[in-house]
């Protein structure tokens, strides 16, 4: 995809972002350290807002040492009436526009097959992100997942995360995730949303852009969103 086409897709996906009438939905902010093995330690403020059918998160990552990066993000998300799900996501990472397609399709009342695509365009080369997986869902907001994904940064790397989590009628939960990789450490995270506080820890989950261990520590408020009218 050249520039001008992207450019095009970007305007497209921001114009659909205010577009669309504001839901149901979350508005939130994290704060995020990531502690790395060779101490070029991360400092990673984040907020998002999720107006019903879009979202839009900006990012910064703040090294201790060399280049740092921001990170806008939009997403428009689309629901037939099965309530199976479809994506369109845009990224800004370092040197490189990363585009999302993505599905999740509902197959019976507790099972949601997913996949996605995601083609990186650098300044000289495309690569791709493959994923996919399915969730079980056993009560309300309970539900067990497992996906696979093969990413060609880092060593071409195979990473399979699954995760349980457990939650409330209010949305109150704890997840826990553990992400054998084909190269680099086991990975695995903790992660708890109780009223507006959200708080986490993990190693190595972030599969997509170091070979370098690191451990991620995450406290963060959001906020529902009500419908219009409420």
């Amino acid at each position: 995809m050249n520039a001008s086409a992207l450019r095009a897709a970007l305007v497209a996906m921001l114009l659909a972002v205010c577009a669309f009438p504001a839901g149901a939905g979350v508005l939130g902010g994290q704060f995020r350290y990531w502690a790395f093995s060779d101490h070029n330690d991360n400092r990673n403020p984040l907020v998002y807002w999720s107006p019903g059918p879009v979202h839009v998160q900006l990012e910064v990552w703040d090294f201790e040492r060399g280049t740092d990066q921001f990170r806008p993000e939009v997403g428009v998300h689309l629901r037939d009436r099965r309530r199976s799900s479809y994506m369109l996501q845009w990224r800004h990472e370092n040197r490189i526009e990363r585009l999302t397609l993505g599905t999740e399709q509902v197959l019976s009342k507790h099972l949601v097959a997913k996949a996605s695509v995601s083609p990186l365009l650098g300044a000289d080369s495309t690569t791709w992100v493959w994923s996919a997986g399915a969730d079980w869902y056993w009560q309300s907001y309970n539900f067990a997942s497992a996906d696979v994904i093969r990413d060609p940064r880092g060593d071409d790397l195979w990473v399979v995360p699954m995760r349980v989590r457990l939650a409330t009628e209010r949305n109150d939960w704890v997840q826990f995730l553990v992400a054998p990789a084909s190269r680099r450490t086991l990975g695995w995270a903790v992660d708890t949303k109780w009223r507006m506080l959200r708080l986490g820890v993990e190693r190595n989950s972030r599969f997509d852009f170091s070979t370098r261990d690191n451990v991620i520590y995450t406290v963060g408020l959001e906020l529902a969103l009500p419908k219009r009218g409420e």
